[in-house]
């Protein structure tokens, strides 16, 4: 009867156990982003625009872990009633905690996560009356916080995220530009 009771438990238990090997991942996804933006002192309404992210994650394995990251993210926004648009590029690393929920080994595993992402612009332009010195004026360094919840079938994954700028996009005092963006990602795992 032990035995039977054992055998059945060590069965249950290979049901929710994760792989413990680490994953190299292949991301690209569409970002809808958007900015708090005010200007001396007064909020001033924003529309979102779609971008584009690709990149690579390293994430290590089990229930608890850690996500690495580098991506080209196209981030920005357009004014609302005016021609007014915003364009930036970031290389972006997030560095994140991740909690996984398995529930057949190596087969499907819902997660969440956060932590901090830093970002560096490489590219930036603009339309409309915005200054045509606007991109001589921005902060090179983006950093906020991300998390988001995932759900990885085989060696697919499919990433739902919402990262929210702490720093000031602008140089200007008069000006405070906060980037916010909601990403939906394909990831394809390697290892």
């Amino acid at each position: 009867m032990r035995l039977r009771i054992v055998l059945a438990a060590a069965a249950m238990l290979t049901l929710v156990a994760m792989p413990a090997a680490a994953q190299v991942g292949i991301t690209a996804g569409g970002i809808y982003s958007d900015a708090n933006l005010e200007v001396d002192g007064s909020s001033v309404d924003t529309e979102s625009r779609t971008g584009f992210q690709i990149g690579a994650s390293y994430a290590t394995g089990g229930i608890f872990g850690v996500i690495v990251g580098g991506y080209y993210s196209e981030k920005g926004f357009d004014v609302a009633n005016s021609a007014d648009r915003v364009r930036l590029s970031y290389i972006e690393v997030p560095v994140m905690g991740v909690v996984r929920l398995p529930f057949l080994e190596r087969v499907i595993g819902p997660r969440v996560y956060g932590g901090i992402n830093g970002g560096y612009e490489v590219s930036c332009s603009t339309d409309g009356l915005v200054s045509s010195t606007f991109c001589d004026e921005t902060n090179k360094f983006d950093f906020g916080l991300k998390g988001g919840i995932g759900l990885q079938v085989l060696f697919f994954g499919l990433d739902f995220s919402y990262t929210y700028g702490l720093s000031d996009v602008a140089k200007e005092e008069a000006v405070k530009i906060n980037n916010r963006a909601w990403s939906l990602a394909l990831i394809v795992g390697v290892g």
